[in-house]
């Protein structure tokens, strides 16, 4: 019976890390395995690894850089104010 309890306390202890790495791009379940067998070493991981969905700005390009492009392309009627403005809550994430 303790055995049985440890399990799903451990089943519930790995939602956390996989909660976090779906919230970054990465598959829940995996990471929900990962955290039910691990969990110490699962939640410093799923800390430490980049997300998925944070915007990509090449390096040495600043994001008002990049602003003032998409601002450029909503002034010259390439891009809609909703996508400028999209872009511009991705970049000043």
């Amino acid at each position: 019976m303790e055995l049985f309890i440890t399990l799903l306390v451990a089943a519930g202890l790995g939602l956390i890390p996989a909660n976090i790495a779906k919230n970054k791009g990465y598959s829940f379940g995996l990471w929900w395995f990962y955290g039910w067998m691990l969990f110490i070493v699962a939640i410093i991981h799923v800390n430490l690894i980049p997300d998925k969905n944070a915007p990509v700005v090449p390096k040495g390009i600043s994001a008002a850089d990049e602003l003032s492009k998409y601002k450029a392309l909503l002034d010259d009627g390439v891009i809609t104010q909703a996508e400028f403005d999209r872009k511009k809550a991705d970049l000043l994430k």
